[in-house]
């Protein structure tokens, strides 16, 4: 029996495989971030310049920028002026809240 437990703890030692640390570091470099940012772009129903006028007629101005953004549950642009913020669901156009956005 201890035979058996033996090889399988020392089988188990050769077949498994950690990843290095290089591997690890990778996974948090910017080519992972860019990823992320890809499947954002390619989740979202409205696009960018439905975003921009529907910013620029809550907030009256022209010179906005918008990032598109997640929180748990919710993607959204963020517009953002000098004067004004704007959160904008990304996948029906709505305007959300702060509170909307952190709380669930």
């Amino acid at each position: 029996m201890k035979y058996l437990l033996f090889t399988l703890a020392f089988c188990t030692t050769i077949y498994a495989q950690t990843m290095s640390d290089s591997e690890h570091l990778d996974l948090h470099t910017e080519s992972a971030k860019q990823t992320d940012k890809t499947q954002l772009h390619q989740m979202h129903k409205i696009d960018e310049n439905k975003a921009m006028k529907i910013a620029q007629k809550q907030c009256k101005e022209d010179n906005i920028k918008l990032t598109l953004k997640h929180h748990k549950k919710y993607l959204y642009y963020l517009g953002t002026t000098t004067d004004c913020k704007v959160y904008i669901n990304a996948l029906n156009g709505k305007i959300l809240t702060p509170e909307e956005i952190k709380k669930k």
